[in-house]
C-alpha cells in the first residue's frame, strides 16, 4: 500500500480494487462533495496541508531541541543559544496547537456538512 505526501493525496484519487462498501462510499462522498460544494473540499485539503506542515515544523524544532542538548557544554541555563532555541521552541509550539484547534474545529464543521452528502454517496455505492 503506498504513502504519498498530503499534498498529493489530496489530489489524487486512488482506487483499490480490493475496496470495501464503506470506502467506496467514502471515495465517493468525497467526489460528490467536490462536485457540489467545491469549498468544502479546498478547505479540507488545506487543513490536511497545513496539519503536515504544522507537524513538520514540530518535528524540525524538536531536532533543534535535541541538537542543542547534545552540544550543549556545562550548564544548560547559562547557554544563552541553548535557552533562546528553548523559547522559541515554545513560542512556535503554542502557535501551532493554536492552529490546530482551529483546524480541528473548521474539520468538524466540514465533516457536519458533509453528513448531507452520505445519502448520495449510499445509494451509489450500491449502484
Amino acid at each position: 500500500h503506498p504513502h504519498y505526501l498530503p499534498e498529493i493525496a489530496v489530489k489524487v484519487t486512488l482506487l483499490n480494487f480490493m475496496i470495501t462498501v464503506v470506502g467506496l462510499q467514502d471515495q465517493l462522498l468525497n467526489i460528490v462533495v467536490q462536485a457540489e460544494r467545491p469549498e468544502l473540499a479546498e478547505e479540507k485539503a488545506r487543513l490536511v496541508i497545513e496539519g503536515a506542515e504544522n507537524k513538520a515544523q514540530l518535528e524540525e524544532t524538536e531536532n533543534k531541541i535535541l541538537h542543542v542538548l547534545q552540544t550543549s557544554q556545562g550548564n544548560i541555563l547559562e547557554d544563552e543559544t541553548a535557552i533562546n532555541v528553548l523559547s522559541s521552541s515554545k513560542a512556535l509550539s503554542n502557535k501551532i496547537a493554536a492552529k490546530q484547534e482551529i483546524a480541528e474545529e473548521t474539520e468538524k464543521q466540514i465533516d457536519e456538512a458533509r453528513l448531507g452528502y452520505v445519502p448520495v454517496a449510499f445509494k451509489t455505492a450500491i449502484l
